[in-house]
């Protein structure tokens, strides 16, 4: 995913110009290719969706997902499954239903 904001001296020197791993816990190396990551589902069909945020919320998604080492639509796409985890199956086919009659 091309991104305009991305600065590529920070990812090679580190946020702090250092060039060195700031949180010490992260020793992942992948293969930075710029080719957006496929998840589990792969066979499904991607829909556009888009959604404005506080600069801050952007800052952060790209920064996580960034440290993270995967696309910032796959760290979304994890936040939701977790948010999911937290609510019962029951309740999330109630709150779908309701969306869907208000929606038509």
């Amino acid at each position: 995913m091309a991104d305009d904001e991305f600065n590529i001296e920070e990812l090679i020197s580190g946020p702090d110009g250092s060039g060195e791993d700031t949180a010490g816990s992260n020793t992942c190396n992948t293969n930075n290719t710029g080719a957006t990551s496929t998840t589990k589902n792969a066979s499904t069909t991607l829909h556009p969706f888009s959604v404005r945020l506080d600069q801050e919320y952007v800052e952060t998604i790209k920064a996580l997902a960034w440290w993270k080492r995967i696309s910032q639509r796959e760290f979304i796409e994890h936040c939701i499954s977790y948010a999911l985890e937290e609510m019962n199956e029951e309740r999330l086919t109630e709150i779908t239903n309701r969306y869907h009659e208000q929606s038509n």
